[in-house]
């Protein structure tokens, strides 16, 4: 058994590029492997930001070897009378590249053919490695790729060295300019330059002491440990932000922390904006005290020489201060006006030509969250604070601290209606309007908010549509997909009643009266229902429901998600208890009869047998039952409504011929299962349902 080391060796990459490449380069190796017939126990991908690397253990030194068998022509055209292969065996034979002899006769479900059998042996793994490790190196694909020397390759970054070592051996192949060897490098500034590897099993530990840790996994174990143990010594708690622990682990090689400080004077500046400007604009991590405050320091991760740890230290402080310096500035100065006073400043911000400004934007939702106030029917002063959050909520956009950090926008709304004198649930709402920002983000917490986020959600939603901004493909530039995910949730978690459809229809007539050139076309309509759908599909189909389910509830309840929610529950219970496979049962019935049927309404003086009265008294009854439920959004009750109906259908089609020969009683019977089918599909599509 032997075992293989490819590493990658480039420029600095991307955070973003190396974990696309790690991803990669898992699923690549085992596909490319297998089509070569090449076993191995197991393979594993290290990454750092200077080189890519997977090495592969217990490999087979030859490809397993392939029998192959061919179909060729049926037995009656491959033998002459005589019984000698035909022109037609012997030709397929040649195709084959097999003699005569090699030929078989085989049994198949359609009669006896002729077959040609061949048998390769496994050959020696290292001639196909070259052409494999090429390939590998050259799939890898990235968002941002570019060009470097005279050659048409393309990368991250530019590749700068090759290393690929079987058994021992350098498997020679050629990527641009450059070609494989048993040489890497080391450390960019700590290392002494290029090290020879003899044996694979040696590359990281050879690694390590030319001060890089290759394994990614290791250096974010090792940056947490460090991390805990510097702030231990200083009696701190470090906030170890996920995105920024993955980003800074693909910045370094060798990885060290050092305890900086700031001036606590900044400490007087919102939470939000600290942790901010500490994380996402410098990739450091505040530190709390044991109550759970923010301490006047952070941690910085660095990729330099342990023993200038004093040196790193003051510069990172020096960075820190003068970035905090300028976000006090800007909070000093935005704090001189109210945030109400900034509603005039949004008239001259752009939201897009066709789309007018964001002070037409902000009316569209006070609108909209007014009239999804008024529908849930809650607290008289909802309405009014929820107007007042939409309206104020793009006043930051206008503040020098959302211009500085745009990523604070609806959070500096909020702190600044807070501080200058806007009631509490007002200032949520507006730190709530973009929620939920990703998956497993955090969901509005107040009413308002969850109105306020639906409301901005919807207007993009009309927004974008109205203009043709459809997500395609992978394609979806307005993160509508995210939106459309954002207010299923929204709507599902607050339990509100209310209609997707009717929230865009209002903010798409407010944009076409606003005279800017947009419309709502039905095209548009039906391209939003149609994506909608397609979101809850997911959804639903991702939160555990059966797929049939969801689409028998869709197809008639798309519109209001807490609907389409609690009747698939019903259906789930239903189902489980055997309530849904009976009521399938009649269904399927009525259905499969009257479906293309030209039917009208049912005449009860037609009825020639006591069972179509009772049929057409028990329809009546479970119609005015389900229909109460129905209102009620009782999706059980009305599935239960319908169960007495069941059994007279039963016998309906037992007693009776449906299909009269009389065109009168034929036409009212089956207009009388059109009504029963109607009744079925009130509650879901029923004709989507499976079963196993």
């Amino acid at each position: 058994m032997a075992e293989l080391l490819f590493e990658i060796g480039t420029e600095e990459l991307p955070a973003s590029a190396a974990y696309d490449a790690i991803g990669q380069i898992e699923r690549l190796v085992p596909e490319l492997f297998d089509r070569e017939r090449i076993v191995f126990e197991e393979s594993y991908v290290l990454a750092s930001p200077r080189r890519l690397s997977v090495s592969i253990r217990g490999l087979n030194e030859l490809t397993e070897p392939r029998v192959t068998n061919r179909k060729g022509p049926p037995l009656s055209a491959a033998r002459n009378e005589d019984g000698t292969w035909s022109r037609a065996a012997l030709g397929f034979a040649r195709s084959q590249g097999v003699g005569e002899e090699d030929l078989l006769v085989q049994d198949t479900d359609k009669g006896s053919y002729v077959f040609a059998v061949t048998e390769e042996s496994g050959k020696p793994v290292a001639e196909a490695l070259p052409t494999l490790l090429r390939e590998i190196v050259s799939s890898l694909r990235f968002k941002k790729s570019m060009r470097w020397g005279s050659g048409e390759e393309r990368f991250s970054r530019p590749v700068r060295w090759l290393v690929a070592l079987f058994d021992g051996h350098v498997i020679d192949f050629g990527f641009g300019e450059l070609m494989s060897s048993d040489v890497t490098y080391g450390h960019r500034y700590l290392s002494r330059g290029a090290i020879g590897i003899k044996r694979p099993h040696e590359y990281e530990h050879l690694l390590r002491e030319a001060f890089v840790m290759v394994d990614h996994k290791a250096r974010l174990e090792q940056i947490i440990s460090t991390a805990e143990l510097v702030c231990g010594e200083a009696d701190a708690i470090p906030l170890l932000d996920d995105d920024v622990l993955e980003e800074v682990v693909m910045l370094v090689e060798w990885p060290g922390i050092v305890l900086g400080k700031f001036d606590e004077r900044f400490l007087k500046l919102p939470r939000e904006v600290l942790v901010h400007a500490m994380q996402s604009h410098q990739r450091y991590f505040p530190v709390e005290d044991r109550s759970g405050a923010l301490k006047a320091g952070f941690l910085a991760v660095h990729n330099g020489d342990p023993e200038s740890e004093d040196t790193i230290r003051r510069g990172h402080e020096r960075v820190l201060a003068a970035r905090l310096a300028d976000a006090e500035f800007f909070f000093e100065e935005d704090l001189k006006r109210p945030l109400a006073d900034r509603m005039a400043d949004l008239e001259h911000v752009v939201y897009q030509s066709e789309l007018g400004s964001m002070a037409e934007k902000s009316t569209r939702l006070a609108l909209l969250v007014e009239k999804a106030a008024l529908e849930i029917e809650q607290d008289e002063g909802l309405v009014e604070r929820a107007r007042r959050a939409a309206l104020l909520s793009k006043c930051d956009l206008v503040t020098r601290m959302v211009i500085e950090f745009p990523a604070l926008q609806g959070t500096v709304g909020s702190i600044y209606a807070s501080l200058t004198g806007e009631e509490e649930k007002v200032a949520e709402a507006i730190g709530e309007l973009y929620l939920p920002r990703r998956l497993g983000d955090s969901l509005p917490e107040t009413t308002e908010g969850a109105l306020l986020a639906l409301a901005e959600k919807a207007d993009n939603l009309a927004a974008s549509f109205g203009l043709g901004h459809v997500p395609t493909g992978s394609e979806d530039p307005y993160a509508l997909r995210r939106q459309a995910l954002g207010m299923l949730m929204i709507i599902i978690d607050r339990g509100l009643d209310l209609s997707v459809r009717k929230m865009v229809r209002v903010s798409a007539a407010e944009l076409e009266a606003e005279s800017h050139g947009f419309s709502w076309t039905p095209e548009a309509e039906k391209a939003l229902s149609d994506f909608f759908v397609a979101r809850e599909r997911v959804f639903f189909t991702e939160a555990g429901y059966r797929y049939d389910l969801v689409d028998a509830v869709l197809a008639v309840d798309w519109d209001i998600p807490l609907s389409a929610k609690r009747r698939l529950d019903a259906l789930v219970e239903a189902r489980e208890s055997g309530l849904l496979a009976k009521l399938y049962t009649a269904f399927e019935r009525c259905h499969n009869l009257s479906k293309g049927q030209d039917t009208c309404g049912v005449d009860e003086t037609l009825f020639t047998e006591d069972v179509e009265r009772e049929v057409f008294s028990a329809l009546d009854a479970a119609e005015k039952a389900a229909e109460a439920a129905l209102e009620m959004l009782d999706f059980k009750g009305a599935a239960a409504a319908i169960e007495p109906l069941c059994e007279p259908v039963d016998r309906l089609f037992n007693d009776v011929l449906i299909m009269a020969e009389d065109q009168a009683v034929r036409g009212n019977r089956l207009s009388l299962l059109t009504r029963i089918d109607a009744l079925f599909n009130r509650v879901a599509d029923f004709s989507k349902l499976t079963w196993d």
